[in-house]
């Protein structure tokens, strides 16, 4: 057998490696690619029973910004989070309110994330809500490239799709802009709509006039308001009777920061604010008074500012009869979200459906993990 040169020698020292290393990488992007999950589709449920007390308890998670399951020890220790505290809050549902997944294209794989996500649901058969948050559908996994205006619901669209064969996934897509706007009705034992949980896609942020993103969010268009207005009516007349209503969204409304600024802070919840303000939309269509005006929702919670995690009454007018609405953000839920200050966590919010007024009708509290995790790690 010829020997080899010096030369060749470095080389092959060099290159076997490097092969190697490139055959490992590549067959873990295949593994971590190729996963199975409910295909077809089942027929999901559109209402939830309330439970004897009286209370419906729901689970928020917000902002667990799953990345590439099973890869990232932080990924882990959010999935090790979302069990313990569907064990520990014993909710009835869950509220999953945004940026359930970071889905940067190829170093997030967000597919496997969410089917992951739900899977936890399915095997504790407890029913959950999802609205899609800016992260969520940021790519599209159909074509590997970011999602433009003229194709910004592609991304999330796809995550839609992957859900459709979970029983305990209530999320429906809704006839107006966006994906993911539906009514979920609470009914009592004897079948009657006694409140209603309403899911909104906040969408993502603004577009310029090449299609390009800028930095600013969109929030939820008028379209949208016309929808939640016929919903609302819809509620009603299915309930025979007025009806009180929650809000479930990711992106906080254009009133947030007044609330922020001049509303009264119920509560002892922590809040860690470097820049002074919330990031809601710039630009206010009318929401608020739309929803004020039927008089429904008096509950809204959020996500997005990840360091933030407060309950506030907003626009009081006992004089004018009206007892205000409750503003709360969410405690972020995952590990790996973005600049993450605030100890995770999660929040339980208990409603007493049959409360004659507002504060009694909504007790907000928070939990956390028992165990340790990292802090902040942006890879």
């Amino acid at each position: 057998m010829k020997k080899l040169s010096k030369k060749q020698k470095i080389l092959t020292a060099i290159l076997v490696p490097i092969g190697v290393i490139l055959i490992v990488l590549g067959s873990l992007i295949i593994s971590l690619s190729v996963f199975t999950y409910k295909k077809g589709e089942v027929e999901k449920a559109t209402s939830i029973q309330l439970p004897e007390s009286g209370v419906l308890r729901v689970l928020q998670l917000t902002d667990l910004h799953l990345t590439s399951i099973p890869l990232t020890k932080q990924d882990r220790q959010t999935i090790k989070w979302v069990k313990q505290a569907l064990k520990y809050s014993r909710a009835d549902i869950v509220a999953v309110t945004g940026d359930a997944i970071g889905s940067l294209w190829p170093f997030r794989l967000r597919d496997q994330a969410i089917v992951e996500l739900a899977e936890i649901f399915e095997e504790a058969e407890v029913y959950w809500m999802y609205t899609f948050g800016n992260h969520d559908g940021e790519w599209s996994q159909a074509t590997g490239k970011e999602v433009k205006e003229s194709n910004k619901d592609q991304g999330i669209e796809e995550i839609y799709q992957l859900l459709k064969g979970y029983k305990y996934s209530l999320m429906q897509k809704g006839d107006t802009d966006g994906v993911g706007n539906y009514v979920i009705d609470v009914v009592d034992g004897d079948g009657n709509v006694v409140y209603g949980l309403v899911n909104m896609d906040s969408q993502d942020r603004n577009f310029d006039e090449n299609g390009e993103k800028l930095t600013s969010y969109r929030g939820v268009t008028e379209n949208q308001v016309d929808w939640y207005e016929r919903e609302i009516n819809a509620l009603q007349s299915r309930a025979g009777a007025p009806v009180k209503s929650s809000l479930f969204m990711h992106v906080p409304l254009y009133e947030y920061t007044d609330a922020w600024l001049g509303g009264t802070h119920v509560g002892n919840f922590p809040v860690v604010n470097t820049e002074g303000k919330c990031y809601a939309p710039d630009k206010n269509i009318g929401f608020y008074q739309k929803l004020k005006q039927l008089g429904s929702t008096d509950f809204i919670t959020v996500g997005h500012d990840h360091d933030f995690n407060w309950l506030i009454k907003y626009d009081e007018d006992l004089a004018n009869g009206f007892e205000g609405v409750y503003f709360s953000y969410g405690r972020v839920s995952g590990v790996n979200a973005w600049q993450r200050r605030t100890p995770i966590g999660a929040t339980v919010i208990d409603i007493y459906v049959d409360a004659n007024n507002i504060d009694a009708r909504y007790k907000v509290s928070v939990i956390e993990p028992t165990f340790g995790y990292d802090e902040f790690a942006w890879w």
